[in-house]
């Protein structure tokens, strides 16, 4: 099983590269005038470097490692508090297995992140009020349009298509 830990949003940024980064032209390495440039917010990394002053977006670093290009985070299939997000066609009425818990519990801000003295637990990740649940996933899946982070889940048993399918008059 995948540690949903390992995915969370990043920001991610172009290269200098590209034609959005604002600090034309690239000088010589190993110069003042280097120096100076990167000071004004470059940063180097394996492929190249980056400027910070050019976001391209919200990303999952974990999925982008595996795939070898950014992954929105939209399209994080590891998310732990939503459901992956589908292609625009009907959603299939299916068992999707989720972790729940109170908004406190995801923000880290329930008490057992943090000791009695109120400091907070280096390395905690999970808190005891997470549990998983059986959701539908056509039916937990917000309307188009709506933006709200969490939408309501819908238990499998509670699914409309599921119980129709199992009552006395679908047989």
């Amino acid at each position: 099983m995948t540690d949903l830990y390992d995915h969370e949003p990043k920001q991610f940024y172009f290269g200098a590269d590209t034609e959005y980064c604002p600090h034309k032209p690239i000088p010589e390495r190993h110069t003042d005038a280097w120096d100076e440039w990167m000071a004004l917010g470059h940063q180097a990394y394996d492929d190249g470097i980056l400027c910070l002053a050019a976001p391209c977006g919200i990303g999952c670093p974990a999925c982008s490692a595996e795939s070898g290009d950014m992954v929105p985070w939209s399209r994080c299939e590891n998310r732990p508090h939503t459901p992956a997000r589908t292609e625009p066609r009907a959603p299939r009425h299916r068992a999707l297995t989720v972790e729940v818990g109170s908004l406190e519990c995801w923000e880290r801000e329930c008490d057992e992140f943090f000791t009695e003295d109120g400091d907070e637990i280096p390395g905690k990740t999970a808190c005891s009020h997470l549990t998983e649940m059986e959701i539908c996933a056509a039916c937990s899946e917000p309307p188009v349009g709506n933006t709200d982070n969490f939408p309501a889940a819908v238990a499998m048993a509670d699914c409309p298509q599921m119980n129709a399918a199992d009552s006395p008059a679908a047989g």
